[in-house]
Formats: C-alpha cells, structure tokens, sequence
C-alpha cells in the first residue's frame, strides 16, 4: 500500500470519527496536529498556504483537517492579531450578470479567499464604495480590500487609494504608480493571437478595440499593431475600430468591419467577439471560412456552436496572487507593487490552422 493509500484510509477514519462523535465544533489547531504528526506551528504554516512545509506534509496536514471539520477561530485570531481575517471584493455595480469578467474574477477571488481562509465580504454599490468600505473598516468588519480596474476612473476608487486603506487592483491603474496591481500579460499574448491569424494567410486582420482610457484596451491594441510590426506589415487606420468591451458594441460595429473588408478580426475581449460573431453569422459570414475571430479572456468558450479562439486569462493564479498580497499588505510585509501573470493563447475553431489551409 503506498503511502497515498495509507492516507487515504485514514483520513476516511478520521472523517468516521468527527461524524459519529461531532467532534468538529470544538477541534482545534492542536488537535489538527497530533492527528498530523507534526507541531502545531508546522500545521499553522500548511494551512496557513506559508513556506517552510513540504508538499506531502502540506496535503496530509489539509486533508487530515478537513476529514476532522477544523475552522480556525475568527475571534481568536483577531485577538491575537489584531485583524478580521476577513476582505472585501468591491464592484462598482449592482448588476454584473451580464459581465462575463467580473463574474469570472469574482468566482475566482472566492475560491482564493476559501484556500486562504480568509472570510469575504462582496460591496456592491453602485454610488460611492469607498464609503462603504471605509465604514467597514473602521468598525473592524473587514481589513481590506480587492477591487477590479474595470472600475478605475470612478473617484471612490481614487478616495480609497487617497485613504491608504490596504488595496489590491486587478488591473493596472493608468497614471498611478503607487498601487498594488496584480495584472494579466496583454501586449505579447495579443500580438500571439494576432500573430496566429496572420500565419494562417490573413491577409487583412481588423481590431475591435477596447476604451483605451483602460491599459489593457491600450496593450491589447500594441499587440495587434506588434504583431503586424513582427512581420513588416502596416496597419492603417480603416482596420483599428473602436468598441466599449461590451457584446453590444461588438454586434453594433458588425457593418464597420466588413466595410474594412477583413478575412481576420481581433476583438480586445471575449464580449465584443461574441457580438462580431452574432452578427457575422446573420449576415451570413462563416466563422471561420470566410473571416477568422478571436477575442480576450477566456470567459466565453462556445459562441454559435464554434469554439472561441482567445487568450485565456488564469482567473484563479489572478486572484490567489491578488488575495495573496492584500493578506502580506494587512500583516504589514513588504510585497512587489507590480505582478504580472501570464495567460494562454487558446485556438479556437474560430482560427484557422495553417494545416486547415487548402493546397494551391
């Protein structure tokens, strides 16, 4: 039997007992340990996601205490530190069923508060968050706050970067450099994907941009230009149209695309190539036979019956790192500013492959 096994078979034990004796109110760090067959600061540090523990040693630890229900004491460990262990997320909006990303991010900063745990509080205000915020905080219900730069430019977001309450941004700011931002790489996986179309004999490949107020709208647009640089073509104006990253305004810029009359189309996400998509379709366009698409995000995997080709953003690696460093920031550690993590270039259906082409 390997040791996987033995595990496995005891943790099954241990679950038998905490049900049949409902031990799990009352388990404790130290019990957690002994079960272990560790100390208690060792079972601290697994649970706690910290260094200094081996991978086998981390995954007993986490399995032993999750076969015995132990939850860590809020209460204690905010008499022992002086914090909540709990954080806010922060939307800006009372509405995000329709935004794929925001859902996304937000089930990604849920599973990371939970491996972490950490309690999560989600503020979704419409009018003025950091108002919100800055009342939770000082009653003591959370100790800080992740909020997506899909919000920056509002000026609560500015308020809550002025009143130094500790902040995370998912997304880069576009004139602050004094922020904690966790991003995703955008101009070399854009020049990528663009890079892809146009190896597959695009012979003209438009963009649906994003607002470019926003710097992942404006990165995303480098990449589309790097990639015709990479290759010693020139991109004019006619094939650059401009977007607001909803599924609206990519169905609303159906007719300007094809007057630029592209065999390729980028959209900076995965909302607005859904729109093209919809629209090409009704006016009988084949995606991808008689003109290639791809969008940004990685939210939307099947549009139509055909596969999306995209950059897929690693929602959970964004959110782990973002709830990762606002728990550093509220212990006072000294974490980077800037964090970038790098996505995946997914081609679709939607894409033609190079092998896909006919013979001449």
């Amino acid at each position: 039997m390997t040791w996987e096994d033995r595990l496995q078979t005891e943790v099954r034990g241990l679950r038998s007992l905490a049900e049949e004796e409902a031990v799990a109110d009352d388990v404790t760090l130290d019990d957690v340990a002994r079960k272990s067959g560790v100390s208690r600061a060792t079972a601290s540090r697994a649970l706690n996601g910290r260094d200094g523990v081996r991978g086998d040693v981390r995954e007993r630890v986490e399995m032993i205490a999750k076969a015995l229900g132990y939850r860590p004491n809020r209460t204690a460990k905010r008499l022992a530190g002086g914090t909540t262990s709990v954080i806010g997320f922060v939307l800006g909006s009372n509405d995000i069923l329709g935004d794929s990303y925001a859902i996304s991010l937000m089930q990604g900063i849920a599973r990371a508060a939970d491996r972490l745990d950490e309690g999560l509080m989600l503020l979704m205000d419409s009018a003025e968050p950091s108002v919100s915020v800055r009342n939770l905080i000082s009653d003591g219900l959370v100790d800080g706050v992740v909020i997506s730069a899909v919000a920056v430019g509002e000026r609560w977001v500015e308020d809550l970067l002025d009143a130094r309450v500790p902040t995370v941004l998912v997304g880069a700011h576009p004139r602050r450099s004094d922020v904690h931002v966790i991003d995703v790489e955008n101009r070399n996986s854009s020049a990528e994907l663009v890079g892809a179309m146009l190896d597959a004999d695009c012979e003209r490949v438009c963009t649906v941009a994003g607002p470019l107020e926003r710097v992942d709208a404006t990165l995303r647009l480098e990449g589309f230009r790097l990639a015709h640089e990479i290759r010693g073509l020139t991109v004019d104006d006619a094939s650059i149209i401009h977007g607001d990253f909803s599924r609206a305004s990519g169905y609303a810029n159906v007719d300007a695309v094809l007057r630029a009359k592209p065999d390729g189309v980028f959209a900076a996400n995965d909302e607005m190539a859904l729109g093209l998509l919809r629209g090409f379709t009704e006016q009988g366009r084949d995606v991808p036979h008689d003109i290639m698409l791809a969008g940004f995000d990685g939210t939307a995997c099947e549009g139509e019956g055909i596969s999306l080709a995209t950059v897929r953003q690693p929602f959970d690696q964004l959110a782990l790192t973002a709830v990762e460093t606002l728990t550093a920031l509220i212990r006072g550690e000294p974490v980077p500013l800037e964090q970038v993590v790098n996505p995946e270039v997914v081609l679709g259906d939607s894409v033609r492959r190079r092998e896909d082409l006919p013979e001449w």
